[in-house]
C-alpha cells in the first residue's frame, strides 16, 4: 500500500490487524483445509524457486551494480545503534533465516511414511537447497542495492522494496516481486503453525503443559 499510495501512512495498528489475520488463515488452513496442505506445499515450493530466479534475473539485469570493495569492506551503522560491531551482528538476522527451520519435518515424523529414510534427507535437501539460494541472493542484494541514501529513507520501510523499484523503475513490476514475498512469508506462517501444532501435541501427550488432556485429545473421524 505505501509503495502505490504515496499518501498512505503506515501506522501500527494495521501490522497487528495484519498479523492476526496472518495467524487466522494459518490456523485455517491447519485445521479446515489440512489436507490440503501436501497440494500446498508442493505448489509453495514451485512458487518459491521461480520466484527466486525472478528475483536474480531482475536484479542481475536491471538493477545498478555498486563498488565491489565498498560493498564488502565499508560497515556503516545506518541503524543509529551507535556501533557498528552490534549494527551489523543486528543486520546479520535476516540472512540468518535462511539457515533454520529445516528441521520443522521433524516434528511430523509420526504422520510421514517410512520416516526414518524421508526425514533425513528431506532436512539435508532443505538444508543444502536454502543455504545455496540464501547465499546467491544475499551477494545479489548486496551487490546490487543503488543509491543506499533512497533505500535508508524509503517510505515502504522496507529496504528491499525500495531495491526493486530503484532496479525496475516501476511500480507494478515492484508489487508483483513484493507480492511473491509476501506470499512466501504468509505460508511461512502456515508452515510454523503446522510444526509448532505437533510439538505442542507432543508435549501435551506426555503430560508436559497446563491442560495437557485437552491439548493432547486429537478427535479421529469416523
Amino acid at each position: 500500500m505505501s509503495l502505490n499510495i504515496p499518501d498512505y501512512v503506515i501506522k501500527g495498528w494495521h501490522g497487528t490487524l495484519l498479523s492476526i489475520g496472518v495467524v487466522l488463515f494459518s490456523i485455517v488452513w491447519n485445521t479446515v483445509l489440512v489436507k490440503k496442505l501436501p497440494l500446498l506445499e508442493g505448489i509453495i515450493m514451485i512458487l518459491h524457486i521461480f520466484g527466486f530466479v525472478a528475483f536474480v534475473v531482475v536484479l542481475w539485469v536491471m538493477a545498478p551494480r555498486g563498488n565491489t570493495k565498498e560493498v564488502w569492506t565499508d560497515f556503516q551503522d545506518n541503524a543509529g545503534w551507535g556501533n557498528v560491531g552490534l549494527s551489523c551482528l543486528v543486520g546479520l538476522t535476516g540472512p540468518v533465516i535462511t539457515l533454520i527451520g529445516s528441521d520443522s519435518a521433524c516434528h511430523l515424523s509420526e504422520e510421514v511414511k517410512d520416516a526414518a529414510w524421508v526425514l533425513p534427507r528431506s532436512m539435508v535437501a532443505t538444508a543444502i537447497i536454502n543455504y545455496i539460494l540464501g547465499f546467491v541472493m544475499t551477494v545479489t542484494i548486496m551487490s546490487t542495492l543503488g543509491d543506499l541514501n533512497s533505500i535508508l529513507n524509503s517510505t515502504t520501510d522496507q529496504p528491499y522494496v525500495q531495491a526493486l523499484l530503484n532496479a525496475t523503475q516501476s511500480r507494478v513490476g515492484t508489487s508483483i516481486l513484493t507480492s511473491v514475498v509476501a506470499i512466501m512469508l504468509v505460508f511461512g506462517c502456515v508452515n510454523l503453525v503446522t510444526t509448532s501444532s505437533r510439538q505442542l501435541f507432543a508435549f501435551a501427550r506426555d503430560k508436559g503443559l497446563p491442560f495437557s488432556d485437552f491439548l493432547a485429545y486429537v478427535r479421529f473421524p469416523i
